[in-house]
């Protein structure tokens, strides 16, 4: 495992702290974030129940497990990074190689990093009908971030594809400026997105992608 020191932005009060992003998480520390996570999760399933909201408006991640997802990091392509801040894992990602390739030009049927999953701890989202707002923000930025620097790493020059859950697609395409390839009919349907080389060396700059 390795560690590095970012910076996270607490939202009450209004400050920015230190965090550590893990890189290279055994199946064992997810099993430690999906015990921690899940009875957040569980009560925020019996608040929208409790209040009738519909579950089309329910958070999109609520039913992942990530102990289910941990038996995968025993294959070489796939990895696991994640956020620790205030004694709490903050957010999580799963990474995977040689699972998708590149399908924009100039790098068509290339390697690149897919994002299998990226999920910011249940008290970092935003329910308005529980009047939940996120502890910290920032997270999930950083580990897309990890993700292009994972690209990198591997010479595939910052390429990442990922496909996005509903709620999550104007976060791909808005903020981040990924390219919308569009709905895959063998992934439920779900919008594939893909950062080229050139989007991914902006987006680390801090520039336009």
């Amino acid at each position: 495992m390795s560690t590095q020191s970012v910076e996270l932005i607490r939202l009450d009060p209004s400050e920015i702290v230190a965090a550590t992003l893990h890189a290279g998480l055994r199946p064992s520390d997810v099993l430690v974030v999906e015990h921690a996570w899940a009875e957040h999760r569980a009560r925020l399933i019996a608040g929208l129940s409790t209040r009738g909201v519909p579950r089309s408006d329910w958070p999109q991640s609520l039913h992942w497990n990530w102990e289910a997802k941990a038996p995968q990091l025993l294959l070489l392509q796939a990895s696991c990074a994640g956020i620790f801040c205030d004694e709490r894992w903050q957010g999580l990602m799963m990474t995977k190689t040689a699972v998708h390739m590149a399908t924009l030009a100039p790098d068509v049927g290339k390697p690149l990093v897919y994002v299998d999953f990226l999920e910011t701890a249940p008290w970092n989202w935003r329910i308005s009908s529980l009047g939940q707002e996120p502890q910290f923000k920032s997270v999930g930025t950083l580990l897309f971030k990890e993700a292009v620097e994972q690209s990198i790493r591997e010479d595939f020059h910052g390429r990442v594809g990922l496909h996005a859950l509903p709620q999550a697609e104007s976060l791909y395409e808005r903020v981040f400026r990924m390219t919308r390839v569009g709905p895959d009919a063998k992934k439920q349907n779900l919008v594939y997105f893909e950062f080229t080389r050139q989007q991914a060396h902006r987006f680390l700059s801090g520039g336009e992608p």
